[in-house]
């Protein structure tokens, strides 16, 4: 009786084992059904749509970067601007020199464009 019970336990324990390894693979297969990892593969073996897709995405960072850029710079402009006008004697000096300067780089590099 004892080698019939100990037979019957490690058919259970060996069920068990299955069904967690089972219920493992359903976790696995839902994460990477979420992450559409189907999708990206399909996506890979397209050469035209993973080309297309990079200069969309290219040029929407590009145009990003730029309107970014520009508006920190007229932020940052408008400050200076601001500071010059409160006549602190040391700091107002200081950035009327820096305005300058950044004037004299925007229409330098405007009239080379030109």
């Amino acid at each position: 009786m004892t080698k019939a019970k100990t037979k019957t336990e490690n058919q259970t324990a060996e069920q068990k084992r299955q069904m967690e390894k089972i219920s493992q693979l359903e976790k696995l297969a839902d994460r990477l059904e979420r992450m559409r990892v189907g999708e990206y593969v399909t996506n890979l073996n397209k050469t035209s749509r993973l080309i297309w897709l990079n200069l969309v995405s290219g040029i929407a960072r590009g145009v990003g970067l730029t309107i970014g850029a520009t508006l920190v710079i007229a932020i940052i402009f408008k400050i200076i601007s601001a500071l010059v006008s409160l006549n602190v004697p040391f700091l107002s000096e200081l950035m009327k020199d820096v305005q300058d300067t950044l004037q004299a780089r925007y229409h330098q590099v405007h009239t080379d464009i030109k």
